[in-house]
């Protein structure tokens, strides 16, 4: 797999902990089952290290230089308080470095995505036993929508079909998904309610038009919980 620009971009805001809870999901599914794309969230890692790590102060020397090389007071001054004040700029100046370098990363036009108030994300990473399939879903349960991104999924000659399975351990689809692209669906009024903290969701592979008479054929491929943050 080749990294592309938005891959080095997601190593580094995930290494800076700059990702919604979304994004974060499908950074950590990626890292499973990418040994690339986790090489490179170590190679962030390691050059943001001096920047990441526990503050370091200088001498009192250095500052008792500091506050002799200042102007005298006078009424604009700061007074006692200026050595204070450069020593929280100096403390500052190690964030503001990381943030800036954020800030050249991303791309104009981007914005955070902000959950609403009222509904806090849900979120589920599915992956399988041999690390071959990993895909992240984040569902919006105020608009019933859910987005799905796969890392790995294949399917063979057949389709990826989503399932929940709740607590009465009844599956059921919520329908097809793409298996090699972010795509987003809308869940069924009558789905809504199964999609709870701790159900499961699931993919299986099945003929275009869905398995069967609702019933699964095709061996379980993912699976993870939903989860509230």
């Amino acid at each position: 797999m080749t990294m592309t620009d938005e891959d080095f971009t997601l190593a580094g805001e995930y290494v800076l902990g700059l990702l919604d809870a979304g994004q974060e999901a499908t950074a950590v599914a990626r890292i499973a089952v990418d040994a690339q794309f986790a090489a490179e969230v170590e190679a962030w890692r390691l050059r943001l290290m001096p920047l990441l790590g526990p503050e370091q102060s200088p001498p009192d020397h250095i500052w008792s230089a500091i506050e002799k090389s200042l102007p005298a007071e006078t009424g604009q001054d700061l007074g006692a308080g200026k050595v204070t004040f450069w020593r929280t700029i100096s403390g500052l100046s190690m964030t503001a470095a990381v943030i800036m370098g954020v800030l050249l990363m991303q791309k104009p036009g981007t914005s955070p995505v902000i959950p609403a108030p009222d509904a806090p994300p849900m979120i589920a990473a599915l992956g399988s036993e041999n690390g071959k399939s990993a895909i992240t879903a984040q569902y919006d349960s105020v608009h019933g929508t859910m987005l799905l991104t796969p890392v790995a999924l294949d399917t063979g000659n057949l389709y990826p079909e989503l399932w929940i399975i709740p607590s009465d351990g009844k599956a059921r689809s919520l329908g097809m998904i793409k298996g090699d692209k972010p795509s987003e669906m809308i869940v069924s009024p009558a789905m809504r309610p199964y999609l709870n903290e701790g159900a499961m969701l699931a993919i299986t592979p099945e003929p275009a038009q869905g398995a069967p008479g609702g019933v699964a054929t095709g061996p379980v491929l993912a699976s993870g919980k939903i989860s509230i943050l």
